[in-house]
């Protein structure tokens, strides 16, 4: 990934970071570069204690990747029957919850890699294909794909 400040912009606020500059896996880290990138805008940040730090085998590691997050399904109904249509939609929403499912299929809130795998699944088992509104690359703040 580019040093590019705006390939950031989506991090989380109170993104856990780390100032640990003798970690082995430091140039791969995602905390680890968002810390020494200055990107950081708050006074007060969330960071790893350096003296719990495991090296290798940190827990905090989060590798700097970027991902394919989907945007938006509203015309992934139009094709349904209306009788899969209440059935399809509440395994969804069960997943989600209302307002995250909503936030999701109107497009404000980003569908990630392993959402999109699950969306899928559902339409898939009534005989489906969904189809998200667009995809854009962002980087991936968590182990949530």
């Amino acid at each position: 990934m580019s040093n590019n400040p705006s390939m950031y912009k989506t991090m989380p606020k109170h993104y856990t970071v780390c100032f640990q500059t003798e970690c082995p896996l430091a140039t791969k880290c995602l905390r680890r570069i968002v810390a020494q990138e200055g990107v950081l805008e708050d006074s007060v940040v969330f960071a790893v204690n350096p003296a719990r730090h495991h090296g290798e085998k940190c827990k905090y590691f989060r590798e700097n990747k970027t991902v394919r997050m989907a945007y938006g399904m509203v015309n992934s109904y139009d094709d349904v029957k209306a009788r899969h249509i209440v059935r399809l939609r509440r395994a969804i929403i069960n997943y989600f919850g209302r307002g995250s499912y909503y936030l999701r299929r109107n497009g404000k809130h980003a569908i990630t890699p392993k959402e999109q795998q699950y969306i899928t699944s559902v339409f898939s088992k009534y005989g489906y294909e969904v189809q998200f509104d667009s995809f854009k690359e962002e980087v991936q703040w968590d182990d949530i794909q």
